[in-house]
C-alpha cells in the first residue's frame, strides 16, 4: 500500500500539528480518512484533488477534529470538481449518524453518496471498519487496510493497547498507524504503552502536545509524514 499522507498530525488542540487527517491517491481515486476543520483547504493547497474521477472518505467517529471540515469539503467535491464523493461507513446506524450531523450543518443528501466498507476496491486496496474503544458515547472505528502485500492498521482515536500489541506481533500486518498521547488521558493510547513495541512497524500520528511529538522522533519512532514535518515542533 501506498504510504498515507498526513495534513496534520496533531490531537484536537494541537494547533500547531493541525488536525489528524491524512489521504491516500492512487490514480484518479482519492481517499480521505478523517475531516479536520481546514481539511479542504489543505488538500487543496497539496494538489491531492488534481486528475480526481473518485473521492471516498472515511471518517472514524465524529469528534468534531475528525468531521468538522466535512461539509466543507462536500461542498467543494460538488461545486468546484463536480462529484459527490461517497462516505465509507461498516453499519447502518453509523451511516444514519452522519447523516443527521450534515443534515443539521445544512448539506443537502443529494451531494453525498454512501458507499459500504465491505464495496470499497481502490486498485487492489480493500477497506474494513473496524469497531474500537475510545470513548463511551461514540461509534469508533480503526481501518485495516488489505493488499496483495499485506495489511495496514489505521488506530483513529483509540485506547485499545491489547488489540495494538496483537496486531503488532501479526506478520500480516506491514504498517501501523498509531495515535499516541501522554499519559494523563484514558481514551488515548499512552506513549509508555507502546515504547517498546516493534518500532519498524509503528507510524505514530495524533500527538497531544509538540514536547510528545519531539520525544517521539528522539526515541527513533517513525512519525506519519507530513509536507513541511521536518518544521513540526520547532
Amino acid at each position: 500500500m501506498k504510504k498515507l499522507n498526513f495534513i496534520g498530525i496533531g490531537g484536537a488542540t494541537n494547533i500547531k500539528l493541525g488536525g489528524n487527517c491524512c489521504y491516500l491517491k492512487d490514480g484518479n481515486n482519492l481517499l480521505v480518512v478523517d475531516m479536520c476543520e481546514g481539511a479542504t483547504y489543505r488538500l487543496a493547497k497539496e494538489e491531492a484533488f488534481k486528475n480526481v474521477k473518485n473521492i471516498y472518505v472515511a471518517i472514524t467517529h465524529t469528534h468534531f477534529d475528525h468531521i468538522a471540515g466535512l461539509g466543507v469539503f462536500i461542498w467543494y467535491c460538488n461545486f468546484y470538481l463536480n462529484i459527490s464523493p461517497k462516505i465509507i461507513y461498516s453499519n447502518f446506524k453509523y451511516k444514519v449518524h452522519i447523516k443527521k450531523l450534515l443534515k443539521l450543518t445544512g448539506v443537502d443528501k443529494k451531494y453525498v453518496k454512501f458507499i459500504k466498507d465491505s464495496a470499497v476496491e481502490i486498485n487492489g486496496l480493500t477497506i474494513n471498519m473496524q469497531s474500537t474503544t475510545h470513548t463511551s458515547k461514540l461509534q469508533c472505528f480503526g481501518i485495516m487496510f488489505e493488499d496483495k502485500e499485506g495489511k495496514y492498521y489505521y488506530t483513529g482515536d483509540t485506547n485499545d493497547i491489547d488489540y495494538l500489541r496483537k496486531i503488532c506481533e501479526d506478520k500480516i500486518v506491514k504498517k501501523i498507524y498509531t495515535e499516541v498521547a501522554t499519559e494523563t488521558y484514558d481514551v488515548h493510547i499512552k506513549y509508555d504503552d507502546i515504547v517498546n513495541l516493534d518500532k519498524e512497524k509503528l507510524v505514530l500520528m495524533h500527538f497531544d502536545t509538540i514536547e510528545l511529538y519531539n520525544k517521539a522522533k528522539n526515541d527513533g519512532f517513525e512519525i506519519a509524514y507530513t509536507k513541511g514535518s521536518d518544521k513540526n515542533g520547532k
